[in-house]
């Protein structure tokens, strides 16, 4: 698994050298609403993204993407016992497509595979659908629903986020 995230930051620091003039990286970080499956033992999600797009057409562009999500386990009180569901953190390594619908809107989408960083936690298919609204020069508001797919098991999350350009 180490080797498959140095691979991934080698080839995004690798893209920037070759295209540093044409690219733009930006980053940010979201918070988030667990649903689906693992509503039932999350009730928080934290993240944060780095992501390096190449303009392919015009208000097109397209890149390689690293993210880290982290789901935070739930508290359950039986009377006199507290029980706490494990945390699950996730590395989502994707290419990621961003569409500028309008000067002030963007459309996106992610899709990748998630390592899992936890114990036990084997990653899986990774996917995340993104509207942005656009509130500067280079910065955005970020909805977004992302989805894990772990063996049969999904870990999915409604986000809301920032990006600004580095």
């Amino acid at each position: 698994m180490k080797k498959l995230v140095f691979i991934a930051v080698l080839a995004i620091v690798s893209l920037s050298e070759v295209n540093a003039q044409e690219g733009v990286l930006n980053g940010g970080f979201n918070l988030g609403i667990p649903t689906g499956d693992v509503s039932d033992y999350s009730d928080f999600t934290m993240g944060a993204e780095l992501n390096y797009m190449f303009p392919v057409y015009e208000g097109v562009t397209v890149g390689p993407s690293v993210q880290y999500s982290h789901f935070f386990g739930k508290e359950y009180d039986f009377g006199d016992i507290t029980v706490e569901s494990s945390d699950t953190s996730f590395l989502p390594i994707s290419g990621a497509a961003r569409f500028n619908v309008s000067e002030d809107f963007v459309l996106g989408a992610n899709l990748g595979y998630a390592i899992g960083l936890d114990e036990g936690n084997d990653g899986g298919f990774y996917y995340r659908p993104l509207i942005g609204y656009k509130i500067g020069s280079s910065s955005q508001l970020n909805l977004s629903y992302s989805g894990i797919n772990n063996d049969g098991y999904n870990f999915s999350n409604v986000s809301l986020g920032v990006m600004f350009g580095l």
